[in-house]
């Protein structure tokens, strides 16, 4: 460890609560040697739990802490601030820092100068969390297709699984669990369209937190195609057609407001599939009806095929005339 050196010369300074040597600015006359600067505790602990503390100062000369070595550790505390960095007598030293999350305790020493050259080591440290917590892996890759993939989540205590809501192409066998070895399968759905997503999650054991990351390529080129385009003439009479999606991708279908004489389900999918178009009986026995509704697909680049129908006219009845009554009398 590259502060190793450091960190033994510094312990094995006398931790001294008492301070001598703090200079005067209205007299050269050397201080007596009850007058000092005294950190209330020569260690400061923050529990696994909790985001700081405060410890208290007592001086009557200026002081400053001049160093603070947050890398003991193989995880560096680099979230460990400290305030004020100088002072001048009494005063208060506050300690902040994130929750400990991790299974390892974390250190720093903090060294408070004087204007005399001496120096006090104060031992600043935070407890582990209590809860183990580990993943198999924190990195998952797939291509457009999707597919499935198992995070394994080791722990000593329930375990939860955040971020997850509201991700629609995203599914879990579980969010949640207890204390052993659980097997997650996650399961991510085809690519909607050319554009990249990801997914930034947390499982979450107690106090402890371990983030893993889910990326998915978008498709590379879309393609839509449907059969038939131009599908045959619809008869009078109300009925459904069907029409063949062929699509890498997530599609979708307007239908506009002219249109309102067709029905068309569903109004969007992902990948291959099928349209019902459904129509109602042609209320005219003189004019062919015609309707179009569009399929798109693609955020990039979109592609777009228009579907044009019509319908033949109705037939028109003939109701044939009675025959006239014929007097009997006027056949004699």
């Amino acid at each position: 460890m590259k502060t190793k050196n450091l960190y033994s010369i510094l312990l094995g300074m006398t931790l001294v609560a008492c301070l001598t040597g703090c200079k005067s600015d209205e007299t050269t006359d050397a201080k007596p040697a009850q007058e000092l600067v005294m950190i209330g505790d020569k260690e400061i602990v923050i529990a696994a739990s909790e985001t700081g503390t405060s410890v208290a100062v007592t001086a009557d000369c200026y002081w400053e802490i001049t160093e603070i070595i947050t890398d003991l550790t193989v995880v560096p505390w680099d979230d460990l601030t400290v305030s004020p960095r100088s002072g001048d007598g009494n005063g208060t030293i506050v300690f902040t820092s994130e929750k400990n999350k991790t299974s390892v305790e974390r250190y720093a020493l903090i060294v408070i100068s004087t204007k005399g050259g001496l120096k006090q080591v104060v031992e600043v440290r935070q407890s582990r969390s209590d809860a183990a917590l580990s993943l198999n892996q924190e990195e998952f890759a797939f291509d457009a297709m999707g597919g499935l993939a198992n995070l394994v989540v080791s722990s000593n205590t329930n375990w939860e699984i955040k971020g997850a809501e509201g991700i629609d192409w995203l599914e879990f066998s579980q969010t949640s669990g207890g204390a052993g070895t659980s097997g997650v399968v996650l399961q991510v759905m085809r690519a909607a369209d050319e554009l990249d997503r990801s997914a930034n999650l947390t499982v979450v054991a107690g106090d402890s937190e371990l983030q893993f990351n889910i990326n998915q390529k978008g498709v590379s080129s879309i393609s839509l195609a449907l059969s038939p385009t131009d599908p045959a003439i619809f008869p009078a009479t109300s009925g459904t057609q069907m029409i063949t999606v062929n699509c890498n991708a997530a599609w979708y279908v307007t239908v506009p407001t002219s249109s309102s004489w067709i029905q068309v389900e569903p109004m969007m999918g992902l990948g291959d599939g099928e349209i019902r178009v459904t129509y109602t009986d042609n209320p005219s026995v003189r004019e062919e009806r015609q309707a179009y509704f569009i399929v798109t697909s693609g955020a990039k680049t979109v592609q777009q095929v228009d579907v044009h129908v019509k319908q033949e006219p109705a037939e028109e009845v003939i109701i044939p005339e009675e025959p006239h009554n014929i007097d009997p009398s006027l056949s004699r």
